[in-house]
């Protein structure tokens, strides 16, 4: 993590390949804000690297009152809420580190509302 260009490195992905993808401003705040023990964001109080984390967002939902919510649809809403506020497939697809736009598809789920707001603006309305 590099905060200073304000670039997060994600190593030892499914697809074997390290990604680098820019960090926006509030998380870049966020990130921070915690306490460095460690170059990894998710760690034990020794600096370990936590590579499962199940319970505790399960806990952490269960205290925000949220039902079936699993991790994998931090995703789907990431894409979508790109895509409904304009952004490209193509940059979409990089933020999530997808390598063709036809998985990229599979993440984006556009609401009535966004369809129909550009079908509107193809008329001026």
């Amino acid at each position: 993590m590099d905060l200073q260009n304000d670039i997060i490195a994600i190593k030892g992905t499914k697809t074997k390949y390290d990604r680098y993808i820019p960090a926006s401003k509030p998380l870049k705040e966020l990130l921070s804000n915690i306490d460095k023990k460690s170059e990894h964001v998710f760690c034990d109080k020794t600096g370990k690297k936590i590579t499962d984390f199940k319970k505790s967002f399960h806990t952490a939902c269960r205290n925000a009152g949220l039902k079936d919510l699993r991790i994998h649809d931090l995703r789907h809403v990431f894409a979508s809420k790109m895509l409904m506020n304009g952004t490209s497939l193509y940059i979409t697809g990089e933020l999530l580190g997808h390598r063709t736009t036809q998985m990229t598809k599979r993440y984006s789920h556009l609401v009535p509302d966004t369809l129909k707001k550009a079908a509107d603006d193809v008329w001026g309305k």
